[in-house]
């Protein structure tokens, strides 16, 4: 469901699944479109078009910062088991929950692949230590995959994830409280854009903001941003949403996050006023 996790999309793209590709939008509030997942499969089992054969979900979002709720994944696990489809369901944040929102789930099934990481989940980004749950019946072709593409981590990294989990989650879970000032930062840095221009922050440390029409070229809007006022940030249209951007927050020193959100507004109240990010 648009907007996507880019990554996912060139995977797809690698193996050639680009030929029958559905990406339809989330909802106004950037859940899945279960609706929409019900009629399209409904239309392929009456032979308008071939039959879907997996469904990705990324929980919470990556880009969207979206906790999905368990009544959607049971709902959209249904309809996959009923529709013989592949559900695959990265849970890369499945840890990035905040007070007040809905927790983290998960479904399983003899059609559901979960997808796990340490990179994120335990702070181990380049360790490139992750998991797979799956079905038993379909070890034999994952196990075709891992030997030919991942092979295995090194050995370093596979003590420092055993360690991690010996830890367990109370040092993760003190790391993810400590995110709430960094994303009311964020927050206050957008306001630029005014009022429901933003969305996303459930989960994850990721937020969704629409440009105003006027300046509704991303790829533009990004690279003045980079350019002339030092933030970065991912483009909208690299996830299937142009004209809007992706901001990500994370465990820097509050000084650093201030001047990072302090360059982020002004960036953004030039894009207001007129600035850069114009279609031409």
């Amino acid at each position: 469901f648009r907007p996507y996790y880019f990554n996912h999309l060139m995977a797809l793209q690698m193996t050639g699944s680009q030929l029958d590709l559905w990406l339809p939008p989330s909802l106004p509030d950037l859940q899945p479109d279960i609706g929409a997942l019900r009629a399209e499969l409904e239309a392929r089992a009456r032979g308008d078009r071939p039959p879907l054969r997996m469904l990705t979900l990324v929980n919470p979002g990556n880009p969207t910062g979206v906790m999905i709720p368990r009544g959607t994944l049971d709902e959209a696990s249904r309809l996959c088991a009923s529709h013989g489809v592949w559900l695959v369901v990265d849970n890369t944040y499945e840890h990035f929950q905040y007070a007040g929102e809905a927790p983290h789930e998960c479904v399983s099934g003899e059609h559901v692949i979960n997808v796990f990481s340490f990179s994120k989940a335990f702070g181990m980004m380049g360790w490139r230590v992750g998991y797979v749950s799956f079905p038993a019946a379909l070890a034999p072709e994952m196990l075709k995959v891992q030997d030919t593409i991942a092979i295995c981590p090194s050995i370093a990294s596979q003590k420092v994830a055993l360690g991690a989990l010996a830890a367990g989650r109370g040092w993760v879970s003190q790391r993810v409280a400590g995110l709430a000032e960094q994303k009311a930062l964020v927050l206050a840095a957008l306001a630029p854009l005014g009022d429901g221009a933003v969305q996303g922050g459930s989960g994850a440390i990721y937020l969704v903001a629409r440009l105003p029409p006027h300046a509704a070229d991303d790829v533009a809007a990004v690279r003045t941003l980079a350019e002339e006022h030092g933030v970065a940030l991912i483009p909208g249209s690299a996830c299937g949403a142009p004209g809007h951007i992706r901001v990500c927050y994370a465990n820097l020193p509050l000084e650093q996050t201030r001047e990072a959100a302090a360059r982020l507004r002004r960036g953004l109240q030039a894009l207001v006023d007129g600035g850069a990010g114009r279609r031409a």
